[in-house]
């Protein structure tokens, strides 16, 4: 079962953001409530919880909530943005909105 892909250069995007803020931990996949346009999906620096999901890419280490990953599936992480402010774009297999792919995040750290 594969719970997060990572496209071509999204990996080091984030692990060079991590690094330049100093940031360690595990990066969650969570839902965001910001809006008008209904949930999306975001990333954060956290903690793993017992329940957690965990999956290892490209060394990094990323977790979601056995109900996040049942309500959204496989969620695909592309990079966005140029490479002194990446922002990130989350996809799902079962999108949450209809807006899902339309708008970029930051990691929250």
């Amino acid at each position: 079962m594969s719970l997060v892909t990572l496209a071509p250069g999204a990996g080091h995007a984030i692990k060079s953001l991590l690094s330049e803020r100093a940031a360690q931990g595990p990066l969650r996949v969570e839902m965001q409530f910001t809006g008008c346009c209904g949930p999306s999906l975001g990333l954060m620096v956290d903690t793993v919880r017992e329940s957690d999901l965990v999956e290892e890419l490209e060394g990094l280490t990323l977790v979601i909530s056995p109900e996040t990953y049942e309500l959204v599936g496989e969620v695909t992480i592309s990079c966005a943005g140029d490479a002194g402010r990446p922002e990130f774009v989350l996809t799902s297999t079962r999108p949450i909105s209809e807006w899902e792919g339309f708008a970029t995040c930051s990691i929250r750290m």
